[in-house]
């Protein structure tokens, strides 16, 4: 009868291991605010997380309070954060992992328009690294071009 009752025991153990190990397990996103200028203190913004384009889940925050998303699936995500009267701010690619905390900062600025961050997906090589310097010093050229000129 014991040697029943242990086999039923690790039987059962063994069982919630195999279970325990088949359940997905998830990340938490950690969003803070920093301010550069008092304008944006006490300011309400939106902050989403999204994934292939879509908003996964987003929710309103009072800056310096933070946004935090518990349960998140691991992945690669945009992080936005936007308010009326400060930059948009996107932080691309940052990726979320299984069991961990994804801590991000976001330094709310007065003004209009949009500010984005890329996260490399991986490592890169030399030549990688100036192909990109050289499309992002192009779109600066063209955004230079198109501004309208100021009268000196």
């Amino acid at each position: 009868m014991k040697a029943r009752s242990r086999i039923v025991l690790l039987v059962s153990f063994l069982t919630g291991v195999i279970a325990a190990r088949g359940v997905a397990q998830n990340g938490v996103v950690d969003v803070r605010f920093g301010s550069s200028q008092a304008g944006t203190r006490q300011h309400s913004v939106m902050v989403s997380l999204i994934r292939d384009s879509g908003v996964v889940e987003e929710g309103e925050s009072v800056v310096p309070s933070g946004r935090r998303f518990s349960d998140v699936a691991p992945g690669v995500y945009d992080v936005r954060v936007e308010g009326a009267g400060i930059v948009t701010q996107v932080k691309r690619g940052v990726h979320v992992t299984a069991n961990q905390t994804l801590n991000l900062e976001f330094v709310l600025r007065p003004g209009s328009g949009a500010e984005v961050t890329q996260y490399a997906a991986a490592v890169l090589s030399r030549e990688e690294i100036e192909a990109r310097l050289r499309k992002l010093e192009a779109a600066v050229t063209d955004l230079q071009r198109a501004a309208p000129r100021r009268p000196d």
